[in-house]
């Protein structure tokens, strides 16, 4: 009864989350500099975060805790918490240096598209991946997702803080699509990691070593990404930058591959 009441608490909250964060993106999408700002762009914005939470309600049907696939109920509760906390990620993308409203809508800007949606996928593997094995409840959850997404947030901002913002300002500034495109191979890939390192199920005592074990390669990435911005000049190649985010991407899925989901 706990658990239960613990679950439709979360729901609940993670309701009032919801009402508040999507329709404040989808209400930029339709509204903010719409004369102008290209109908690819705004459908773009539109459909990426639907396809994650698409992805978030597979993975719950398919590998959550037994008790949450055999429940109607659970899989909706635990499908709105994860529209919830991607919602708020979404929110904060802007205090890395890149807003879907500010750049890509009002800016106009094709290179902080591609930074958005990478956020927005990289974001949804760390909430997919807490999700994934057995657990005692929605507190395991919580503590998984919420890990695996704040150690995602910190490289992000880590990485582009040692690059001396050179991560963010090519793309706001200079609309360097390549650079976008490496920002979000760099996010999506550290999503893969982080993501894997969450799922499993649940060993008390065990979450935080097994954890730091299989996610240390998101560090090596971060800073491989630091290296490769500091030295890049502008114009940025996309070919090339499409074969990094490319690289970035095999690594990471191997990687979780290699060491498998969780402890």
């Amino acid at each position: 009864m706990i658990a239960e009441d613990a679950e439709l608490l979360a729901g609940l909250v993670s309701v009032a989350v919801v009402i508040v964060a999507w329709p404040s993106w989808y209400g930029d999408v339709v509204r903010v500099n719409r004369l102008t700002a290209p109908r690819s762009y705004r459908l773009l914005l539109g459909l990426t975060p639907i396809a994650c939470l698409l992805f978030l309600l597979l993975c719950l049907e398919r590998w959550a805790a037994k008790a949450v696939r055999e429940s109607n109920l659970y899989l909706l509760i635990y499908a709105v918490i994860g529209a919830a906390v991607l919602g708020a990620a979404a929110q904060l993308f802007f205090v890395l240096g890149i807003s879907a409203r500010d750049d890509v809508l009002e800016k106009r800007n094709g290179a902080s598209l591609i930074a958005v949606v990478g956020a927005l996928l990289g974001a949804t593997l760390c909430i997919a991946g807490g999700n994934i094995g057995e657990g005692p409840g929605v507190q395991v959850v919580a503590i998984s997702s919420g890990t695996a997404l704040c150690a995602w947030f910190v490289l992000w901002y880590v990485a582009d803080v040692l690059s001396g913002r050179v991560i963010s300002e090519r793309i706001t500034v200079e609309r360097d699509a390549g650079s976008g495109i490496r920002l979000a191979g760099l996010l999506v890939a550290n999503g893969v990691i982080l993501g894997a390192a969450a799922a499993g199920d649940w060993i008390p005592g065990r979450f935080l070593h097994a954890f730091a074990e299989s996610a240390w390669p998101a560090l090596a990435f971060s800073v491989a990404a630091v290296v490769v911005e500091r030295t890049w000049k502008l114009p940025s190649s996309v070919g090339r930058s499409v074969l990094i985010a490319s690289g970035y991407l095999l690594i990471a899925v191997a990687w979780a591959i290699h060491r498998g989901f969780g402890p």
